[in-house]
């Protein structure tokens, strides 16, 4: 008989495994344990971070460059930048984008530029920022890494899964037990409530530059929020109203994250009186 838990070690440790399909068998044996903690944080690898998730250390990469879009000769370097992100991509496309040479991030608020006379240049001009394509390898070996050690951890506590088939004894076991895999605050038993804290324009910036909202729209809510946090309860009442007309202007960009703005705007409401 074959052991479920053993076969997916063997294949960790199989460099011609892609990591996407390392994932995808971990899926296969969480749900099968009945690990909907686990199941999460594998669905996160494979489609991708929302905006309210905190991305895991692991997804770590410093920018290199950036680059200005000049109108008359194209994309051109334009100084280095070192800039840490945490990358929200899906984990396919990490893998893909792996083995290119150079891949690019682009800005929408962009960086201040100088000329060698110390003043402002191309300073309307698309950015973007450049990191080598290697750098997304120490993801996918740290996705390997964590997927290793949770296979150990199962082995450990007698769950073998043979011929992919796990007794309630098994499932017993592994329900007891908390999974430290896939860190984001504390166990990935935390991950569906690891939304960003929403009181300030800082814990929803992100999301508005991934639903395209313009920077104009983006000034005027950070502007309300702003104002929130040192107005009376009286002028709360007006900006919060002013919040609410925000949120319907923009959403259609927003679609269902629109719901994460406005708790981020009554985040800052005052508590009614008592009758």
């Amino acid at each position: 008989m074959s052991s479920a838990i053993h076969n997916l070690q063997m294949a960790i440790l199989d460099k011609g495994q892609s990591t996407t399909n390392l994932l995808r068998q971990a899926k296969l044996i969480a749900a099968k344990l009945n690990l909907e903690d686990v199941e999460k944080w594998v669905d996160l690898e494979l489609k991708g971070y929302p905006p309210e998730i905190e991305r895991p250390k692991y997804r770590e990469v410093s920018t290199e460059s950036v680059m200005l879009h000049n109108p008359y000769r194209g994309w051109v370097y334009a100084g280095d930048v070192c800039i840490t992100i945490r990358l929200s991509w899906p984990l396919p496309q990490i893998e893909q984008a792996s083995n290119r040479k150079t891949l690019f991030l682009p800005l929408e608020d962009n960086l201040p530029m100088t000329d060698s006379m110390g003043g402002s240049t191309g300073s309307d001009w698309p950015q973007r920022l450049t990191f080598g394509g290697a750098k997304l390898k120490y993801i996918l070996e740290a996705v390997r890494t964590e997927l290793l050690q949770w296979t150990v951890e199962l082995e450990k506590r007698g769950i073998k899964g043979e011929d992919m088939n796990f007794d309630e004894k098994e499932k017993k076991s592994a329900a007891n037990q908390v999974f430290n895999i896939g860190t984001v605050h504390g166990t990935v038993g935390n991950i569906t409530h690891s939304q960003v804290s929403v009181y300030d324009y800082s814990s929803v910036h992100q999301l508005l530059i991934d639903h395209n909202i313009p920077k104009e729209g983006r000034h005027e809510l950070e502007d309300i929020m702003d104002d929130l946090k040192t107005a009376t309860p009286e002028i709360k009442h007006s900006l919060t109203k002013r919040g609410e007309d925000w949120i319907v202007k923009h959403k259609e960009l927003l679609g269902a994250r629109a719901e994460i703005v406005g708790k981020a705007i009554k985040a800052g409401m005052p508590t009614p009186p008592n009758p």
